[in-house]
């Protein structure tokens, strides 16, 4: 078997005076939705010493501000980052202000699926919330109520393909690391409704549109920004679609699968993945 090759490195400063700017991913990456990394701290510290811009993009289901507030309270400020996009904030603008078609037509009720703590998503927008999936016009999906059992949501999913409902889906990962577990997230249930016919629409990585926007606040051309994440199938995958470099962080949620960070065993994670990281490290450090 050809094994895939690619760079170890042990932290960005290896190589970010190649660039202009990274992308950094939260969960997994800065913290682990309990407590920040000391080192990602110092990491972007250095980065923003280095003059390198720093935009967090994060697939949370919640607006910006919530999660800069939440990331202060970690001891990440505002002084260390730039931008800071999250994949609720662009489902907010894109009921606001339709991008396409599709969006224009979702009428104004929705149905509401995900922990009660973010039903307040939409708060502020002109679209009110419908208790039971018959009396709404599509379905906004947030996650799952208890993030460790998914088998639940199954019913309700049918009831909604049933009504032939639309689904957004406010973040597109399928598990998230919070503490030492990994738990399911929207993009889950985002898989089981297309399984079921459902119609829906992802906001944040791996798609461009979230990509784009990052792009466009940092003001630097594709070539001269890193990204750094922890997913393969989003933060690596979305970073490389788009013609960025990225390093692949190990020891979020595939760290069951990279052992002790060897080059062999990362060789193995990596075979027959569909992405090629441009760079791996274990932990996000300077």
């Amino acid at each position: 078997m050809n094994l895939p090759q690619f760079t170890k490195i042990d932290g960005v400063s290896e190589v970010a005076d190649q660039y202009r700017a990274v992308i950094v991913d939260l969960w997994g990456v800065l913290h682990n939705g309990e407590v920040a990394f000391p080192d990602a701290i110092f990491a972007l510290d250095a980065l923003r010493s280095n003059g390198l811009d720093v935009c967090l993009l994060s697939n949370a289901p919640r607006r910006a501000r919530q999660v800069a507030e939440r990331l202060t309270s970690m001891g990440i400020g505002l002084s260390q980052y730039n931008h800071l996009i999250t994949s609720g904030e662009l489902v907010y603008e894109a009921l606001e202000n339709a991008p396409d078609q599709w969006h224009a037509a979702l009428g104004r009720r929705y149905f509401h699926l995900g922990p009660s703590d973010l039903r307040g998503l939409l708060l502020g927008s002109d679209r009110s919330e419908a208790l039971l999936p018959q009396n709404a016009d599509f379905i906004l999906n947030t996650g799952v109520s208890d993030p460790r059992v998914i088998d639940g949501a199954a019913e309700v999913l049918r009831e909604c393909a049933f009504h032939k409902l639309p689904m957004i889906c406010a973040n597109p990962d399928l598990v998230v690391l919070v503490g030492n577990q990994l738990v399911n997230c929207a993009g889950r249930l985002a898989e089981q409704y297309e399984a079921l016919g459902g119609d829906v629409r992802y906001h944040g990585k791996p798609y461009s549109p979230a990509y784009r926007r990052a792009l466009d606040l940092l003001g630097h051309e594709r070539e001269e920004v890193l990204a750094v994440g922890d997913s393969l199938r989003t933060d690596v995958a979305g970073a490389l679609n788009q013609g960025m470099d990225v390093v692949f962080i190990a020891s979020g949620i595939h760290r069951a699968d990279a052992g002790k960070f060897s080059f062999e065993q990362l060789q193995q994670l990596l075979a027959g993945k569909p992405v090629l990281p441009t760079f791996v490290a274990s932990h996000f450090r300077w």
